[in-house]
């Protein structure tokens, strides 16, 4: 994951940077730092999150986020400030979360949720019929079901027909919000409108089966994923 802290004092940067590293226990985060809106800009990077500072000299938190955003869709922004009067504004730009530098310790649970977020933009690699290889990403992702000799995979914007074997689709899906609810379905957890005996109302529209024998499993594991998404 790789991490952007503009802010024009140095303190601050480093105040910021000692959150994250405390709540980094896997060490796979990469932190880049930048004293104003400009410099960050012009680095041209795109990166996983990105804590802007409001008032800095030259383009504030606000216009830095807008520009950064029309070339960095999936990122996620969160807003630093000392004046929390000011939060009203960061809706305009869509802020992830929106920080009391008094109050650091928001950062960790800002990470983890990003996290949550971040995980349905990753993408996946399959061998669509006809059509050679594609990336689908992971959001999209409706669910997947086995037809006859082939693999379907469900998404927002329609069926897709692959070679790939059900196993193979299965190990590339992360089983925190993908889940095998029966020996021909995989469904996306987040895209559960609810739940009904032993059917699945899905978002586009469309019903499936929970095998008897795996209802049980199946549900912990979609309260689970409620629960890890209930702040995301």
């Amino acid at each position: 994951m790789k991490i952007a802290i503009v802010d024009d004092e140095i303190d601050w940067q480093e105040r910021v940077r000692a959150e994250i590293v405390r709540c980094d226990e896997d060490q796979e985060i990469e932190m880049e730092f930048f004293s104003n809106g400009e410099e960050y800009l012009e680095s041209k990077e795109c990166y996983d999150i990105s804590f802007v500072d409001i008032e800095m000299p030259g383009l504030d938190g606000f216009e830095t986020i807008i520009r950064a955003k029309e070339r960095a869709t999936d990122g996620i922004f969160i807003i630093l400030t000392t004046h929390i009067e000011m939060s009203r504004k960061g809706y305009m730009v869509n802020a992830f979360r929106y920080i009391d530098k008094l109050q650091l310790e928001e950062v960790e649970e800002a990470i983890t949720s990003a996290k949550t977020v971040l995980g349905r933009n990753q993408k996946i690699k399959v061998n669509v019929i006809g059509d050679g290889v594609r990336k689908i990403t992971l959001k999209n992702i409706i669910y997947v079901e086995t037809e006859k000799h082939y693999v379907v995979v469900h998404t927002r914007q329609g069926a897709v027909k692959c070679s790939n074997t059900m196993k193979e689709i299965e190990n590339m899906l992360p089983d925190n919000c993908f889940c095998r609810c029966h020996n021909v379905y995989i469904v996306n957890l987040d895209e559960i409108i609810r739940i009904d005996d032993r059917i699945v109302y899905l978002s586009n529209g469309d019903d499936i089966d929970i095998s008897y024998r795996k209802m049980n499993q199946f549900k912990k594991i979609y309260i689970n994923r409620q629960f890890e998404c209930a702040n995301a």
